[in-house]
């Protein structure tokens, strides 16, 4: 199950109730973060996200609006005295802008960090969860991220374990994340033996900034979640193109024409007020748009389909 938190849902500056570009996605004891708006800090401390969580960042781009936050980031945990290494991803630029941030703290971080340059294709693997960047078209070198997670076996058959012998506990625990085990009598007991059909894997797509592009159409082919920015309607498509950005109607059309099946929007201009033009724009194009706001969760993984529990 995978637990998507928008902590930062703003375009280029913060509004009241509305922080920059920063989204968590959460799956078990990991969390993944992509971009590091402004004020990031605060809002990991009120999404309930602890200091010493398995954490990895990935960047879109360089634009400050996307990377303010990571120097407070820095800092807090090293305040908090986070322990656990740091990874960090994102384009070049990335490894000198943390280096340069790094110095401004008093006696350093106190944990690992490591920044890693990445180019299009794979760039994360950990447990169930594979991250791929994709190049978009922005005004700088910008990327978008890929996120599949893949759970290692189906449903767990108590009835059937018992059947087959195998005493509860951490044999059972074993077998439900994957793993074979062998008994006292000599056999080995497989999780497909007391398992349901692995189901389909998890896919969320980022857009980061970007205008409309193939690449990002090819990623969000099937996915659960489409995360686009919209940051104008087609009133305003002139400065979107000119600005590298997209309208919510381009957004939409890219979410119906890839099949995703939820569609959510960020990143849009404080000139919509609340973003119920966005919204609307949008939805007359692709019914299954949700407007991203500040502290919003979507929770996927259930039977019944997404679940949004509402933000600020």
């Amino acid at each position: 199950m995978l637990d998507v938190i928008f902590l930062g849902t703003g375009g280029s500056m913060p509004t009241e109730g509305r922080n920059l570009p920063a989204i968590a996605v959460q799956c078990g004891g990991s969390v993944l973060l992509f971009d590091a708006g402004e004020d990031i800090q605060r809002q990991l401390g009120r999404a309930g996200i602890g200091v010493n969580n398995r954490l990895s960042v990935f960047i879109t781009h360089m634009h400050a609006d996307h990377v303010l936050g990571l120097p407070g980031l820095l800092l807090r945990f090293s305040l908090l005295g986070r322990t656990r290494p740091l990874a960090i991803y994102g384009p070049e630029g990335l490894i000198e802008y943390v280096r340069v941030n790094q110095q401004t703290i008093h006696l350093g971080t106190s944990f690992e960090s490591v920044v890693y340059k990445i180019e299009k294709g794979p760039v994360f693997h950990s447990e169930h969860i594979t991250v791929s960047a994709f190049e978009v078209d922005h005004r700088v070198v910008a990327f978008g991220y890929e996120i599949v997670y893949q759970r290692p076996t189906g449903t767990f058959l108590p009835d059937r374990a018992l059947e087959l012998d195998v005493p509860r506990g951490p044999l059972w625990r074993a077998l439900a994340s994957g793993e074979d085990v062998k008994l006292q009598d000599g056999r080995t007991v497989s999780p497909s033996d007391v398992t349901t059909a692995k189901p389909p894997g998890l896919k969320i797509v980022y857009s980061g900034d970007t205008r409309p592009c193939r690449a990002l159409s090819e990623a969000a082919t099937g996915a659960d979640l489409l995360i686009c920015e919209a940051m104008y309607t087609s009133e305003d498509s002139q400065m979107a193109t000119e600005r590298g950005h997209m309208t919510a109607a381009g957004a939409a059309r890219i979410a119906l024409e890839s099949r995703a099946h939820m569609l959510a929007l960020t990143h849009y201009s404080p000139r919509y007020g609340d973003g119920s033009p966005i919204l609307a724009e949008a939805r007359g194009i692709f019914p299954e748009t949700v407007l991203a706001r500040d502290l919003m969760r979507i929770e996927l993984g259930n039977s019944e389909g997404p679940k949004v529990t509402s933000g600020e």
